[in-house]
């Protein structure tokens, strides 16, 4: 049985490091104390979620001799807490029954101006039918009514904000009372650790343990800013109803239950079926596929406060400043580091798919940590631009960032043929020929280079060929392995330049011409 020096003022102990991973945190509590010889160290309210199995304890000095834990309800644990909210509610009460008082005394008051303001008046209606009425007198009488009145309304709109703000702030009292009624009918554990160590000395206590309702998400911000700033934060939430105050936080990309256990391998089988010889079908597939070819020398500046620690498959990201997160689930924002890529900004076209001209860096990561899937702030020049989506992205991988239109350059793309012809007389080929004219006008008040790409078929089959034309407009570069044929252009302030590609696909006659 949990020894009973552990008593309801006991406060917790306090949390000194916390390790976040995406659905759990593993939170270590801290205690000093004096050393002899079976000394036990209590850690009371620990939250209900935590995993009974997962209790650790360890000292710097001494050893542990046992640990044990076990539950028991919270009402105990929160009893000072609630008696301070009850208290208040009972101070809140009085005021609000003083301030009762007030107002019933002021519109005693007001409802005696208004009768004054009516003798007045009568006493006025009587002398004017008398010779040498008391004029000054009336005007002594009406502004003494008029500053009753007044002074009542003044009185009472004074009155009015007070008992709104102590209506919002009994509300308010009121809520958490109710919530911490709540939490009392729960459950909490409360642990103690058996400790030796020499007599005369202070030992530090820890206690870890996992607990569920804790969770952290990425998200970052990229900055024009020589090159490309790109910073990383992560939103930490977590509903256990415990506060990290003044704690070191070490964020994880593992999942605890994730890979906890090495595959199974299952028996590769080999096995034949019959098949009737297919018919070649000519299919046409258009995809969206995204390229970042990272610029030549590319490197970085690591901000000198990141501390990453690799764990096998995952990552251990410390937060840099000590850090408060409440157990309500109010999320906090919490800045883990910054690279700086050296990501020169370009201008970047893909017409067929948007008529637009888009300022885009070609950027690596070089930061020792993967680039989770969480979105991003993109800032040009101090302005916010846009949101979207980030893509995982591993240690040394490629990414795109856009940094939005721009609108001072413009692109047009024309369809001039898109027709199928016989190759031969005979009829066993047939050759579909393509082109496309682009025309880019540089509105900017300087030279800018532009990237126009335009994707071509890519042939998947021996039989069939795909080429481009000589009349293509020359300075092209074309990457086999997409069909991406990309033009770079620089354009003057106020030029405009055309440029035209043309190609073919020969395909045998043989072959049905579904889906193109």
């Amino acid at each position: 049985m949990i020894a009973l020096l552990v008593a309801a003022t006991l406060v917790p102990s306090q949390v000194v490091k916390v390790v976040v991973y995406p659905d759990r945190a593993q939170v270590t509590r801290a205690e000093t104390v004096a050393c002899g010889a079976r000394k036990v160290v209590a850690f009371p309210a620990i939250p209900p979620s935590a995993d009974r199995a997962s209790f650790r304890a360890q000292t710097d000095l001494g050893t542990v001799d046992g640990l044990r834990a076990e539950s028991r309800p919270q009402a105990e644990v929160y009893s000072e807490k609630a008696r301070e909210l009850d208290d208040k509610l009972e101070k809140l009460a009085g005021e609000l029954r003083e301030l009762d008082d007030a107002t019933e005394r002021d519109e005693r008051a007001a409802r005696l101006a208004e009768d004054y303001a009516e003798v007045a008046k009568q006493l006025v209606d009587r002398e004017m039918t008398e010779p040498g009425p008391a004029v000054r007198a009336w005007q002594t009488a009406f502004d003494r009514a008029l500053q009753a009145r007044l002074t009542a309304a003044a009185t009472a709109e004074k009155n009015g904000a007070r008992r709104r703000t102590l209506e919002r702030q009994r509300a308010e009292l009121s809520a958490k009372r109710a919530q911490l009624s709540a939490a009392a009918t729960r459950s909490s554990f409360i642990a103690e650790a058996m400790v030796t160590c020499p007599e005369g000395r202070s030992a530090r206590v820890e206690l870890s343990y996992l607990v569920g309702g804790a969770s952290w998400s990425p998200s970052y911000a990229a900055r024009e800013e020589r090159g490309v700033q790109l910073t990383t934060y992560a939103t930490v939430v977590q509903s256990t109803g415990e506060d990290w105050h003044d704690a070191e936080l070490v964020l994880s990309t593992a999942l605890p239950r994730d890979r906890a256990t090495p595959p199974e391998i299952a028996p590769l089988k080999v096995w034949a079926e019959s098949q009737r010889p297919p018919r070649k079908v000519i299919v046409g597939r258009e995809e969206l596929r995204q390229h970042a070819e990272a610029t030549s020398g590319e490197s970085s500046a690591l901000d000198g406060r990141l501390r990453v620690a690799a764990q096998g498959v995952s990552v251990q990201l410390a937060v840099p400043e000590r850090a408060d997160v409440q157990g309500d689930g109010t999320p906090a924002r919490l800045e883990v580091g910054r690279v700086q890529l050296k990501a020169p900004l370009r201008l970047r076209s893909v017409p067929k798919l948007a008529p637009f001209v888009f300022r885009v860096a070609d950027a690596t990561n070089a930061a020792p940590l993967p680039l989770l899937p969480g979105p991003v702030d993109v800032f040009r020049k101090g302005d916010f631009v846009a949101r979207y989506e980030l893509e995982r992205v591993g240690e040394g991988g490629r990414f795109d960032l856009t940094f939005g239109l721009e609108e001072a350059v413009k692109v047009k793309r024309t369809t001039v043929e898109e027709l199928v012809r016989e190759h031969n007389l005979l009829g066993a080929t047939r050759r579909r020929r393509f082109a496309y004219r682009f025309e880019v006008a540089n509105h900017l008040p300087r030279v800018e280079e532009i990237e126009i790409a335009e994707p071509i078929p890519v042939s998947e089959l021996d039989d069939i060929k795909v080429g481009i034309d000589a009349a293509t407009t020359g300075g092209y570069a074309l990457r086999t392995e997409d069909g991406i044929v990309t033009w770079r252009l620089k354009l003057a302030p106020g030029e405009k330049r055309t440029v035209e590609l043309r190609y073919h696909v020969d395909v045998p006659a043989s072959y049905d011409a579904g889906g193109t």
